[in-house]
């Protein structure tokens, strides 16, 4: 039998993206506040998120959020697999470090290496947490 389940990491990270994603708009909305509307130029749409992405504000909730949903990854991961939630744990960080690498340049490079420096940790942190809400192991 193998230790890793597939199915229940796919699940977690799909989850998690999609988590990433739907806040990461919602962020921008909110940050960018009247700037948008339905009728923008791609120009005009570039520039607004020019302005909201160098805003400290967004960038340390994306962050923020992110850490959040990173922690949600590993810790659904050990919860649908069941067993060896460490490994679960460790498997979502990994995913998440093949994510980062794949999209490197599209940030600041600080933020590239926050990522990349955070990511096994909190989902194994994740994962801690899920294996003390799992029944015991007969």
């Amino acid at each position: 039998m193998y230790r890793i389940s597939i199915p229940a990491l796919v699940i977690a990270f799909f989850a998690e993206l999609g988590a990433d994603l739907i806040i990461q708009h919602c962020m921008f909305l909110i940050f960018a506040g009247d700037s948008v509307s339905g009728d923008m130029t791609n120009e005009a749409m570039q520039a607004v998120y020019e302005t909201v992405k160098n805003n400290p504000g967004f960038t340390a909730s994306v962050v923020i959020f992110g850490t959040a949903t990173t922690f949600g990854g590993g810790y659904l991961a050990a919860r649908l697999a069941r067993q060896y939630p460490y490994y679960h744990g460790l498997a979502m960080g990994l995913l998440g470090i093949a994510y980062a690498l794949f999209y490197w340049q599209a940030n600041d490079l600080w933020l590239d290496l926050l990522s990349l420096l955070s990511n096994i940790p909190v989902c194994i942190w994740g994962a801690h947490v899920a294996k003390r809400h799992m029944p015991p192991s007969e």
